[in-house]
């Protein structure tokens, strides 16, 4: 049997929290503030044995206007919802809008309980029932039965679980393939235990010693502990309630709101493509901008909707949009989310999330729109290669995973069988449209004759300069598989760390070429007693700028020896020194400066450099005040 979670929905005083106690005896109210109002605030959890054995987790919501926000974030773990609706008052304000947000969401399977059905005539419980039959028509939870019930006589409760295990019999489980993920509802601390969080498993699986990220700031901690409704368990699967002790992260880095994942399998975002539903009971046009609360899983985050297909949505109107958020979210693809008015705060609309890190633009390109299309249609094969034609950059299977949100064996075979073409880095592929491959590359010829024509006097452009250049998503080790094809083909040499053009910069390399001659000879003719670079450059004839650069790469090179920022010798005189110094370690068993600057023929300024040049490189060791042989010398 799938572990399934139950989750009450409707008005406020229509006896869910009543109900719930009849069915499970537990009470969900667990604040004193509920106890002394009579309402519930924050959620209430309890377990239900049904009479075929299987147990579901039961969320109590609240039904009060003002505490919407909480039935939304109960609401997006639900799998069965229990809509209730008192006899002596019918349908009410909060149970249409309960109504609207199980329909948003996506929630399939429902049971209806009419509620203190002992205070009503049975011609009204017939009339009570027909208007919610109504009510539910062309929702999620269409066809829904209908059960009158009372929670104070018990009438009607066997026949309540009776429905609801044949409902929950027909709904499906939880994507336990897809990695752990659990929004938190709850976070507090319990003595010598530590953190701990509770919520619905979403998809996976919690035990013991996992590693989790906290999304979506990002921090690591460890499982220590897990429990399902008082129980300590080893692991727990998705759609269940649980309660995890986590290690590594305090109670104040956690948030109601924030998702416990596994590490590096959600995208930090601060905008999302989706498909955006307007309410049909709303009475004026959705305008496009209008800034929303945007709720997803336990979180609410301010943003606003940006239409993409039209300046705006009519009531029951449907469109694509991208979703603009003031703070990130962690969503996945498929996941629903709801957005509530900015002010005054009710439910206007809600959708399903698309592309999880879309480019900022409002505006499709084809492409695009074929990604988007093929998300909505749940055609996985055409979203992964949209997702690359639209990205436009190499990615490996798993990363297209990833970012769509499904099991990288999803998309790998039909990426593998596609026309496609492969980069190998570092042992993985990455894959590339030919179209994004090319526009790659000519991008990078195109900068680089830009930076040319702008800097004559450059012999090349630096690699990570040139990334940045021509697209900063791309990972370091990508561009560089990238750029030896441009060298393959001819379109760009690389030397000394740079990129430059077969094309351009020839006379600022026969300039670099000049100046590193006469650098170089005047080194070797200074042996150990050289000046500094703006001296050398002023000597040799070549700009300062120039001979930084030479010198630079001459260090690199290995042809001169850098010993400090401003101080360059000719590698040839470092070794006549090394040779000089270690001989006479070996006959004196140990160094002085003065007698190094002795023996060199070098001064004080430049022989304290040498000789800490020396220790660095395991020729010499200091050794109280004097230097001895080190394990080279």
């Amino acid at each position: 049997m799938p572990s399934l979670v139950l989750g009450t929905a409707g008005h406020i005083d229509h006896g869910k929290s009543t109900l719930v106690k009849a069915l499970t005896g537990t009470d969900p109210d667990r604040l004193a503030e509920e106890k002394e109002r009579g309402i519930t605030i924050e959620l209430g959890f309890a377990q239900l044995a049904l009479p075929s054995g299987r147990r579901m987790g039961v969320v109590d919501v609240p039904g009060h206007e003002r505490f919407v926000r909480q039935m939304v974030a109960g609401a997006t773990g639900i799998d069965v919802v229990l809509l209730v609706v008192a006899a002596d008052d019918g349908i009410m304000p909060q149970t249409r809008e309960h109504l609207a947000i199980i329909d948003l969401l996506g929630i399939p399977r429902g049971v209806v309980a009419i509620t203190k059905a002992d205070l009503a005539e049975p011609d009204w419980l017939e009339l009570v029932a027909g208007e919610v039959r109504e009510l539910v028509r062309g929702t999620s939870i269409d066809g829904a039965p209908v059960v009158p019930v009372s929670a104070r006589s018990g009438a009607g409760l066997p026949e309540l679980l009776a429905t609801l295990d044949e409902v929950a019999a027909e709904a499906e489980a939880r994507h336990s393939t897809l990695p752990l993920r659990l929004p938190v509802d709850r976070v507090f601390t319990i003595a010598g235990a530590g953190t701990v969080v509770t919520g619905t498993l979403w998809s996976g699986s919690a035990k013991r010693d996992d590693q989790v990220e906290l999304m979506p700031g990002g921090k690591r901690g460890r499982i220590r502990s897990v429990q399902m409704h008082g129980a300590q368990v080893e692991k727990a699967g998705a759609g269940n309630r649980v309660a995890l002790n986590i290690v590594g992260l305090d109670k104040d880095e956690i948030s109601r709101g924030d998702i416990v994942a596994e590490p590096g399998t959600l995208t930090v975002t601060d905008r999302f493509d989706a498909r955006v539903t307007y309410l049909g009971s709303e009475s004026k046009p959705f305008e496009s901008g209008a800034r929303v609360h945007v709720h997803h899983g336990t979180r609410e985050v301010l943003g606003r909707v940006l239409l993409m297909d039209a300046e705006a949505l009519q009531p029951g109107e449907s469109g694509l949009a991208q979703l603009r958020l003031e703070e990130p979210l962690a969503p996945r693809y498929d996941d629903r989310f709801i957005i509530r008015s900015y002010s005054p705060m009710w439910t206007i609309g809600g959708g399903v999330v698309l592309d999880v890190l879309p480019p900022r633009r409002t505006t499709l390109k084809p492409h695009e729109r074929e990604l988007l299309d093929a998300l909505v249609a749940h055609d996985l094969s055409g979203a992964a290669l949209g997702l690359l034609a639209s990205r436009a950059i190499p990615m490996t299977s798993t990363q297209v995973a990833s970012a769509i949100g499904v099991p990288r064996a999803q998309v790998a075979d039909d990426l593998n069988r596609a026309t496609l073409e492969r980069l190998k880095v570092g042992g993985e592929t990455y894959f590339v449209t030919p179209e994004a491959g090319r526009s790659l590359l000519e991008a990078a010829e195109r900068e680089l004759l830009a930076f040319h024509d702008a800097n004559p006097d450059a012999t090349g452009l630096g690699i990570q300069a040139l990334r940045d250049r021509v697209d900063r998503r791309l990972e370091p080790k990508v561009f560089d598989a990238l750029l030896e094809r441009a060298v393959a083909d001819g379109s760009i040499t690389l030397a000394g760390g740079e990129a430059r053009h077969p094309k351009a910069a020839s006379t600022a390399l026969a300039a670099e070429g000049e100046a590193e001659e006469k650098l170089l000879a005047l080194l070797r003719a200074q042996g150990l007693a050289t000046g500094t670079t703006a001296e050398l450059a002023a000597e040799a004839g070549v700009d300062v700028g120039l001979a930084r650069k030479v010198l630079g790469r001459l260090a690199t090179a290995g042809s001169v020896v850098r010993l400090a920022s401003d101080m360059y010798f000719a590698t040839g005189a470092v070794a006549d020194a090394q040779e000089k110094i270690v001989a006479y370690m070996r006959e004196h068993g140990r160094i002085l400066p003065k007698d190094a600057r002795d023996i060199t023929g070098s001064s004080r300024k430049y022989i304290v450099p040498l000789l800490e040049y020396f220790d660095k490189q395991g020729v010499t060791r200091w050794d109280d005040g004097a230097r001895i042989p080190g394990k080279r010398g």
